[in-house]
């Protein structure tokens, strides 16, 4: 991946690039370029969908629990969502511009920007529910500044269209020339077929308690796509990764990074919820992505290989507990030989290990046939060889009688939800809570510093749209919830 300032110099560009009436033609500025390459308006795209590790996202997971006001807090007031469409206007001028040149590697601006604009209609709607997709982005030429509604399950059939034509269209350019150097893939179309069709499997992966749905054929889709790697191939190692990677500058350093005071152990604390897992299991990334409390097992030798060192936050806890917790060193914390670097370690947003237990939750569930204990022991290798555990420690755990996959039951899903999230730690976002939010698993901790009083289920609607479009809101509004908006709710998506 290339530094950020490359990015940022096309995104000055852009916002350069907006005159458009004659009196604005007349007086141009030959030093001020009217165009911004296709490439540059990519990697802003790539760069406003990433999230970053260490943040209130992986608190939300349950990753782990901040004990200062100051830094923080894990209530689980979701509050308002704003609308992607800066990103989706963004989207649009990219595949402009690429039409205005007609260079081979053009072409495969087309389905990359179908892919993102699934990927921006899908974090909305997995946040809100209902959103405007079929009118939306019609406001000039069509003056329609008040889009209708699409209803959630539209949005992802849809989406599920667009992802299926990126697959097929760039398909057709694999092999036969690159684009130009982005930020994620370098322009390997390859890798980006490949990030398409694992992105269509988390997606369908999302709607599994609508395998129901005629329209949406979720299994046959599923099935289509694993079966057929030549035409769908998807994540095959973790050389596919969809990453961040920082490479330390000034500007794009990891972002816990520095840290001289260690001031990260007398506020945050790995959460109890992850920990537990970990230590049920004696899985060695303990020892590597933390540090024992400094009051735990102090004076034994070698404490820091020991499970007995390490116990997490319960991150419902009231914020006083967990800062009476790190201030007398009983929670385990951030290693700080491994993530308090310049360059810290990549932060995935979709990778090979989390494909991995999605097919093998699909085999689980009888969607498709196949080993699901290889697709699960894939997942589980890959996620410590990311963090550099050796193979004899890896071969240890997965022999180990509480790893070995439990068969096609109950049992094996748990441990492949389990072990799906252990490998989200820090990565994907918000993924390790749209998971739980799915299937219940891992059981997250509340408490009296959960405000909500429960683990909420959505974000509310952005005041923009009350202002600027309220009668389709209230529609979308009645339609879904009898009126109400409120981060309890129960949308589409999550409804059995």
């Amino acid at each position: 991946m290339k530094t950020l300032y490359k990015l940022l110099a096309g995104i000055n560009l852009l916002l350069a690039s907006v005159a458009c009436s004659d009196f604005e033609e007349l007086n141009r500025d030959p030093n001020n370029p009217t165009e911004i390459a296709p490439v540059n308006l990519l990697n802003g795209i790539i760069m406003d969908s990433w999230e970053h590790p260490w943040d209130i996202t992986q608190r939300y997971c349950q990753f782990y629990a901040t004990g200062h006001k100051l830094y923080g807090h894990q209530n689980y007031l979701l509050g308002r969502y704003g609308m992607n469409y800066t990103q989706l206007r963004n989207i649009d001028r990219m595949v402009y511009e690429a039409g205005k040149r007609s260079t081979d590697e053009m072409k495969a601006y087309s389905p990359i920007a179908k892919f993102y604009r699934a990927f921006y209609f899908i974090r909305m709607s997995e946040r809100l529910g209902d959103i405007p997709m079929s009118e939306a982005m019609k406001g000039v030429p069509e003056d329609n500044f008040t889009p209708a509604y699409d209803t959630q399950r539209d949005v992802y059939l849809q989406c599920l269209d667009l992802l299926e034509s990126a697959n097929e269209e760039i398909g057709g350019y694999v092999g036969r020339f690159r684009a130009n150097d982005d930020l994620c893939f370098n322009g390997d179309l390859l890798k980006w077929q490949k990030a398409i069709n694992s992105f269509r499997l988390r997606v369908l992966m999302s709607l599994s308690g609508k395998t129901g749905d005629g329209d949406l054929n979720i299994k046959e889709q599923f099935r289509r796509i694993v079966s057929d790697p030549s035409t769908c191939p998807v994540m095959t190692s973790a050389a596919d990764n969809m990453a961040i990677v920082y490479p330390g500058g000034n500007s794009d350093r990891y972002p816990v990074y520095p840290d001289e005071t260690r001031g990260r152990k007398q506020r945050d604390a790995i959460g109890d919820t992850y920990l537990q897992i970990l230590k049920e299991n004696e899985d060695p990334r303990t020892f590597v992505q933390m540090e024992p409390g400094d009051a735990v097992n102090a004076g034994v030798p070698d404490r820091e290989k020991l499970f007995s060192s390490y116990f997490g936050a319960k991150v419902g806890d009231d914020m006083s507990v967990i800062a009476q917790g790190l201030n007398t060193g009983q929670y385990a914390t951030i290693s700080y030989g491994l993530y308090v670097t310049p360059t810290g370690i990549p932060c995935v947003q979709l990778g090979y290990p989390e494909i991995q237990f999605t097919i093998a939750e699909a085999i689980n569930r009888g969607w498709i046939v196949g080993d699901a204990a290889l697709h699960y022991r894939n997942g589980i290798k890959s996620d410590m060889e990311f963090y550099s555990i050796s193979q004899p420690d890896i071969d240890r755990f997965l022999s180990s009688p509480q790893v070995v996959y439990k068969g096609d039951n109950a049992n094996g899903l748990r441990q492949i939800l389990e072990q799906k999230y252990v490998a989200f730690f820090q990565n994907s976002g918000y993924q390790a809570f749209f998971d739980q939010r799915r299937t219940g698993i891992p059981d997250f901790h509340v408490g009296p510093g959960n405000d909500n009083g429960k683990i909420p289920l959505r974000w509310m609607y952005p005041e923009d749209e009350l202002l600027m479009n309220r009668e389709n809101l209230e529609t979308a509004l009645e339609r879904q919830f009898g009126g109400s908006d409120d981060i309890n709710d129960r949308m589409w998506l999550i409804n059995q």
